[in-house]
């Protein structure tokens, strides 16, 4: 029961991010960073973010309101937990081994909005990692 419902809490998750997902072009300033680029290069970024986003927006509708599915012990469901917690854990090393935060600009929104992300990136891995695991068991 408690699985269920940090399955549902992670979809919730999600569904504000993807909902606070457009402060992310003003917070890091995209028009002027991708302004210089090539046209072929900021039609390609923005496809990636349209990506992303809906991956995120189906990763929480299927978390929110598919849970009972999810934690099914299928194939499918296995495959969609391991790809939830595959994703996310990918973003936490990314977060700190990959991304250049220097251009960030140095406010305490920002500060406090990279916080609440990575906690909730680190929630989203280890609930889909329990879901991952139950499935398997």
């Amino acid at each position: 029961m408690m699985l269920e419902t940090l399955v549902k809490l992670a979809g919730i998750g999600q569904l504000c991010l993807v909902a606070g997902s457009v402060f992310i072009p003003k917070c890091l300033n995209w028009k002027e960073a991708i302004g210089t680029a090539n046209k072929l290069t900021r039609q390609l970024f923005l496809t990636y973010a349209g990506y992303i986003l809906g991956m995120h927006l189906f990763f929480g509708l299927i978390s929110t309101f598919a849970t009972n599915e999810m934690l099914a012990g299928g194939f499918l469901s296995t495959a969609l937990c391991a790809l939830m917690t595959i994703w996310w854990g990918v973003r936490i090393i990314l977060q700190f081994c990959c991304f250049d935060r220097s251009c960030i600009p140095q406010t305490k929104f920002n500060y406090l909005a990279e916080g609440l992300l990575v906690m909730l990136f680190i929630g989203l891995t280890t609930i889909y990692g329990m879901a991952l695991w139950r499935n398997l068991l």
